[in-house]
């Protein structure tokens, strides 16, 4: 399964970098090539230099407290994998989740994986997929919502259902629409998302449900690739439910493609934080690409990181091909921003003479 959604990211990444004219000419200090735009337009950073890298990890433009914060957050991105991972093994998913949380919900949805999983004490077969969890941290008493990306070949058939559609929250705003519009695919998969608690079982909505998950709490929403776009999804739903409490909300994604135009980010502006952290080679956050008829921009602020910077990462444009899932892996992103704290599943992705 792994090996097919890679192979099927390539060929759209590659599809995406002639469409974005990068062309093989390009070389790694051409600073039209580097994907990590702000909002519409492409600001790959002037003052970039090779092979600084504290400089850049020190100062994130995204207001990371430390760069430690920015990492926890990346490594919750990785655990939502191997949760998925223990889920299509059979396994409970939260014998993946970190010590340092309570578990509160589980999060399913469609499209429903390859597989079919035969749910506890029923003769039915359930086809959802898992998405991700719903935690509590006790040390810092804040919630955290975390959502994985892109593993499954039906979830780029999602992927890439670029048209954007209205972004409504109930029956009633199909009527009073809000103006902002966002990625039909992403749209998709959000709105079939459920809750089920790990208290008693039970399954709900989880957009209906956000009142409750929220509940006068500090909440975050993580999330890498797919997983990030679902995440603002998820914190400006939460937003637009419960304005007075907007400005305890978080949201922090890795390698998230844009998700909604102008009028979407205008809602976003409501969330107290949105942090974004995007490789400058990885191609994921160009897209969709913004045009005249679908105006994507990105939301938040952004803290860009370069596998250039880190001659550990295989970094060879020549061999661009075979390097792009590198550039968009969860791992590449932790140990970019905490290189001397971990290498887990870096496997591929690592230079044999590097330094």
């Amino acid at each position: 399964m792994r090996n097919q959604s890679i192979i099927v990211v390539r060929a759209m990444i590659t599809i995406c970098s002639l469409a974005l004219g990068c062309a093989s000419t390009v070389r790694a200090e051409t600073p039209e090539w580097f994907t990590c735009p702000d909002s519409s337009a492409f600001d790959p950073r002037s003052d970039r230099v090779l092979g600084a890298r504290n400089p850049r990890l020190q100062r994130p433009s995204a207001q990371a407290q430390t760069s430690a914060d920015i990492e926890g957050h990346a490594r919750l991105s990785a655990m939502s994998y191997a949760m998925y991972d223990a889920v299509v093994a059979g396994a409970d998913p939260v014998s993946r989740l970190a010590s340092t949380l309570r578990p509160v919900a589980l999060v399913y949805g469609d499209p429903g994986p390859d597989e079919r999983f035969r749910r506890p004490n029923a003769f039915t077969r359930d086809t959802r997929t898992f998405y991700g969890v719903v935690a509590d941290e006790p040390a810092t008493g804040r919630r955290l919502v975390i959502l994985r990306g892109t593993v499954q070949p039906n979830e780029w058939l999602r992927n890439v259902q670029a048209r954007l559609l209205p972004f409504v929250r109930s029956r009633i705003q199909r009527s009073f629409p809000t103006g902002a519009r966002v990625h039909n695919g992403f749209l998709k998969i959000y709105s079939s998302l459920e809750l089920e608690s790990l208290a008693d079982g039970a399954r709900r909505p989880f957009a209906d449900a956000l009142p409750d998950l929220i509940g006068g709490r500090t909440v975050t929403f993580v999330g890498h690739s797919l997983g990030g776009a679902l995440a603002t999804l998820a914190g400006v739903d939460a937003a637009g439910r419960l304005p007075s409490q907007a400005e305890r909300l978080r949201i922090i994604t890795f390698a998230s493609p844009r998700v909604g135009d102008p009028g979407f980010a205008k809602l976003a502006k409501a969330v107290g934080r949105i942090d974004r952290v995007c490789n400058l080679v990885d191609l994921v956050p160009a897209v969709p690409p913004s045009t005249r008829l679908a105006p994507y921009v990105h939301v938040g602020q952004v803290y860009r990181v370069s596998s250039f910077d880190w001659p550990h990462l295989e970094n060879e444009l020549s061999k661009a091909g075979e390097q792009v899932t590198c550039w968009h892996s969860i791992a590449a992103y932790a140990y970019m921003t905490a290189p001397n704290k971990t290498t887990e599943g870096l496997d591929g992705c690592r230079r044999q003479n590097g330094q």
